[in-house]
């Protein structure tokens, strides 16, 4: 991030964009290490919803099993945008509904749907 911020202040002095840049956006003058990172810190933030925290999977670093269990630990599940191994590219409202939906059903002991498509949503298609 701090090569990134000094390339970016390197781009932004130069005469064309100079003038157009002050205030709190602007880096610190002398860019040392603690300044840079105390105006980093100070200036930026993500736009990104937080995901995968306690990713579910069944690698080593997977922290959930595919039934939202939290692995090592008896009646605790996961249920939230932090079991999506990697993030959705888009809002996660949708995607943590579908696993609270599937959570509910896991916990209530309700069936898997089956994925393959009966007869009338076949002729629905045709």
């Amino acid at each position: 991030m701090m090569k990134g911020v000094r390339k970016a202040v390197d781009i932004v002095g130069q005469p064309a964009l100079a003038r157009h840049v002050s205030g709190a956006h602007q880096a610190p003058a002398a860019q040392d290490d603690g300044a840079l990172l105390e105006h980093i810190v100070a200036q930026t933030q993500t736009i990104f919803h937080a995901a995968g925290t306690c990713a579910m999977g069944a690698g080593g670093l997977a922290v959930v099993d595919a039934e939202l269990r939290v692995r090592g630990l008896e009646g605790l599940r996961v249920v939230d945008a932090s079991v999506m191994p990697t993030p959705v590219r888009g809002n996660t409202n949708a995607p943590v509904i579908m696993i609270a939906e599937r959570a509910a059903d896991l916990i209530l002991g309700r069936p898997t749907l089956d994925p393959q498509p009966d007869a009338r949503d076949s002729a629905i298609h045709a």
